[in-house]
């Protein structure tokens, strides 16, 4: 039985040592409730759970068997979800676009099962865009101009990669609770989620419009003028990026 074990950063591995979760059995036999019950598909299951480490911070721990994706260089027998979602998170993280910070990927073969865990921090500071704007139905202008700005930049950045969501839903795009600025959001405070069919598209453009189609259709909250400010703000930040 061979263990794959990826750290992100020797941080991250001195981290989950001193937690004594610093490898695949630790983790994969870690007793925690499904914060996400397990869901079927692919011919496999996957699930979430939230730890509580004894520094009173939190992690997601995300196990999946025989979850599975097939790309181009892996057309037959695929490979883990978590491992594309785990290479996407790092792909941001090196374009300075908002997303998770991972700790772990570690995947093995048993049984004749393909098994995979992806732990990330847990986002506590902040909560789906549906969520903030259910908390806050009447925000000040500034502060709503200033949120939507934050996130059409975190886009924009993201489309100007050529870089495809695919899932650009509401409840994925994470902002902070409280910006980091009083009254005024930027785009450090929003976090992009849910990575696991992020892809190349074929243009900026297309994969511009495939990721905002399904944000219009899939966030509550926004009425048309709000989406009119997106609009305009995306393009201004296209066009600061183009530069």
């Amino acid at each position: 039985m061979n263990v794959h074990d990826l750290f992100p950063s020797a941080a991250a591995r001195s981290e989950l040592q001193h937690h004594q979760l610093a490898g695949f059995d630790a983790l994969w036999s870690l007793a925690t409730d499904w914060h996400e019950a397990p869901n079927e598909r692919r011919g496999g299951w996957s699930g979430v759970s939230r730890h509580l480490l004894d520094d009173g911070s939190a992690i997601f721990v995300k196990r999946q068997e025989d979850h599975l994706c097939r790309t181009l260089r892996h057309p037959l027998r695929g490979i883990p979800t978590f491992y594309r979602e785990y290479r996407n998170i790092l792909r941001l993280q090196r374009l300075a676009i908002g997303t998770l910070e991972a700790l772990y990927y570690g995947d093995r073969r048993k049984g004749g099962h393909w098994q995979a865990i992806l732990v990330t921090r847990a986002l506590d500071d902040f909560s789906s865009l549906d969520d903030w704007n259910v908390a806050n139905p009447q925000p000040t202008a500034r502060q709503r101009q200033s949120l939507i700005a934050a996130i059409a930049s975190a886009c924009a950045r993201l489309h100007r990669q050529r870089l495809q969501h695919s899932c650009l839903y509401g409840k994925h795009v994470f902002v902070r609770r409280s910006p980091s600025k009083p009254e005024a959001y930027e785009e450090d405070d929003v976090r992009l989620i849910d990575l696991e069919k992020l892809r190349r598209g074929i243009s900026r453009e297309r994969a511009g419009a495939h990721d905002l189609d399904q944000l219009r259709r899939h966030t509550s909250g926004w009425n048309d003028a709000d989406w009119q400010f997106f609009t305009a703000a995306y393009r201004q930040q296209l066009d600061l990026l183009r530069r």
